[in-house]
């Protein structure tokens, strides 16, 4: 294991794509190679080590980011599995897009798309989620495909866009259009959620503690049931440190709404109620 840290110097006043850094730890790339890597900052190319002082070598999986602010976006793109990146501070756009089997914590807020396209592995943010958490690139039709993401605070809008598989579990609020278009996967929250909720939903399963207050009339009311598979999911639901742990391991009885019948979606909105 390694206790490299990178650290950023705050002095870009532009964006920045961090892809660089996933580089370097899926090539375990040397300081002087690392700092020397281009990066097109505003109208201008900058090196890696006039922006990041970075400790040692990238020779494990364990890397921790230091001062980390809103500006720096790809962080942790496309991690492979066994690479474990820790970012103290804030993030921008794109936190573990596409990522590939790695761990992602996050001490901070994050921008729009985070977790966008990932295929496996888990993304941690202990703040707060902008929009299209979990959902697909810009342009593209496909979103998150699997993997597990734990959001300790509130989320945007269209969370889990056009997602097809995995989980994203909120302990907070969930902002409108959650699970669009959603043709496969799990979303669950221990807050409030938005309109709007399942908007084109195809397949998957949104589980919910109370009823939203706009619940689309493209849903069918179908009753009261005891599913038995959602002792399975609690048990993979508190396996992560989080709120979800004070759930009762054996709750399983939810109102049930089918839809979305506009697109003759299989998907599903259960509500708790015992």
């Amino acid at each position: 294991m390694s206790n490299l840290t990178v650290t950023f110097n705050g002095l870009a006043s532009a964006r920045i794509d961090m892809r660089w850094l996933s580089e370097a730890m899926i090539n375990s790339y040397a300081v002087d190679q690392t700092n020397k890597l281009t990066l097109p900052v505003g109208n201008k190319k900058i090196q890696v080590g006039e922006l990041f002082n970075i400790s040692d070598n990238f020779n494990g999986n364990m890397v921790q980011l230091e001062n980390s602010t809103a500006k720096l976006d790809n962080i942790g793109h496309a991690l492979p599995q066994g690479a474990h990146l820790t970012v103290a501070g804030d993030c921008g756009h794109y936190l573990g897009a596409q990522l590939a089997g790695g761990k992602i914590t996050l001490t901070g807020n994050t921008k729009d798309y985070a977790g966008s396209a990932m295929q496996q592995g888990i993304i941690e943010i202990k703040g707060n989620s902008a929009d299209y958490l979990g959902g697909a690139l810009p342009g593209q039709k496909k979103g998150m495909a699997g993997g597990t993401i734990l959001v300790h605070g509130n989320t945007g809008n269209f969370t889990g866009d056009l997602m097809r598989r995995g989980v994203i579990m909120v302990t907070g609020n969930i902002g409108d259009y959650c699970g669009s278009r959603m043709i496969a996967g799990t979303i669950t929250n221990l807050g409030k959620i938005g309109k709007q909720v399942g908007l084109g939903m195809r397949r998957g399963t949104i589980l919910l503690p109370e009823l939203p207050d706009d619940m689309a009339l493209t849903y069918i009311n179908c009753g009261r049931h005891n599913l038995g598979y959602l002792t399975l999911l609690l048990r993979e639901l508190k396996t992560h440190n989080s709120e979800f742990k004070s759930l009762h391991s054996m709750r399983r009885r939810v109102q049930k709404y089918m839809g979305d019948t506009s697109v003759s979606g299989l998907g599903e909105i259960l509500i708790w109620i015992g």
